[in-house]
Formats: C-alpha cells, structure tokens, sequence
C-alpha cells in the first residue's frame, strides 16, 4: 500500500507544475477524441465514410490504374479487379491511433493551452493524411495479392490481407511517432535538475 501512496504523492507533485496538467489535459482530450470517433464511426455506412473512403479509392485508382466506382451500400467497387473498398477498408482505427501516436510523440512539447490546441490539431490533420496515403498503400498491396502478383505460400487470402494490414499499419504508426518525436524534440524544455 505504501507504494501505491508514494506514487501517488509523486503524480501530484508533479500535476502541480503547469505543463504537466497541459499535459494530462492533452492525455484525456486525446483519449475522449479517440472514445468519441470510435463511437460515432462504429457502424458507419460507406456514405458516412466518404471523407476517407472517396480520396482513398481516387489514390488506390491512380496507384493501380484502374477505376473505382462509388456503389451506394456498398462501397467503391473495381469490376475489372472484384475488388471492393468497403466500410471496412476506412482506416478509422488507423487513424486514431495514428492521432495518438502524434499526440504521444508531441506530449513533452506541450506547456501551453496554445499548444495543446495546435498540437492536437495538427496531430488530427496528420492522422487524416497519413491515413489516405497508409490506406493506399495496404489497398494497393492488398490487390497486388488479389491479383495473385505476390506468391503467398499456403496462406489463406484472408490471412495474407490481414497480415499485410497489419505489417503496412505497424510500420505506419511507428513512422508517424517516429516523425512527432524529432519534430518535437526541439521545442521541449527540460526542467532544471531539483
């Protein structure tokens, strides 16, 4: 118990020096952004996901040559290619957590309601660009395989998407904390050793 005390006698002491509370207020504005876009987005139809679905499909149809037409209740289908950017394919999931990979890579740059605001901001702007151009990616990657242009071995197609999602996602996020932490880093000010 003692433990338990001590650290919560040191989080104090440290909520009382102000950028630490622009800080955990960044924390918690992050997290109910993060809370409430999940919550909205759940059961979202492709129509309410045009914002990312519509410049997504326009990306993967440059990429990969080929057109890509809006289907209400469906998504943006590829008859040449079957293929379907559905619901599913949105990267809202990415997005967030894309969002917070920005907001956690920025926190020791935050000592300011002002910058607070500007970082999530354009933690929030990022995220949504760097979810086209991921999203674009993994499709591209994804129909390459549907096209049977990569040898799989003896996985399943829904393996292989879901592997290539992954991998292309994980290198994603760590690319955009990687990018949040050396723009940060040179506007954190280091406190004086007590």
């Amino acid at each position: 118990m003692t433990a338990i005390h001590a650290t919560a006698a040191r989080l104090g002491r440290e909520l009382r020096r102000p950028e630490q509370r622009w800080r955990a207020a960044a924390l918690l504005v992050a997290s109910l952004v993060v809370v409430a876009t999940k919550q909205g987005y759940r059961d979202a139809s492709a129509a309410q996901l045009r914002f990312l679905l519509a410049p997504t499909a326009e990306l993967v149809s440059l990429v990969c040559g080929t057109e890509f037409v809006y289907e209400a209740g469906t998504g943006w289908v590829s008859r040449d290619l079957m293929f379907i950017i559905a619901p599913g394919c949105a990267g809202v999931n990415f997005a967030m957590a894309a969002f917070l990979a920005l907001s956690l890579g920025w926190l020791g740059a935050i000592h300011s309601g002002r910058d607070l605001a500007g970082r999530l901001l354009a933690a929030a702007l990022m995220a949504c660009a760097a979810t086209l151009v991921v999203n674009t990616a993994r499709i591209a990657v994804a129909i390459a395989l549907h096209r049977g242009v990569v040898p799989v071995g003896g996985l399943t197609p829904d393996d292989v998407h879901r592997i290539e999602g992954v991998l292309v996602y994980v290198g994603g996020l760590c690319a955009l904390y990687r990018l949040a932490r050396s723009f940060g880093a040179g506007s954190v000010r280091h406190a004086p050793a007590a």
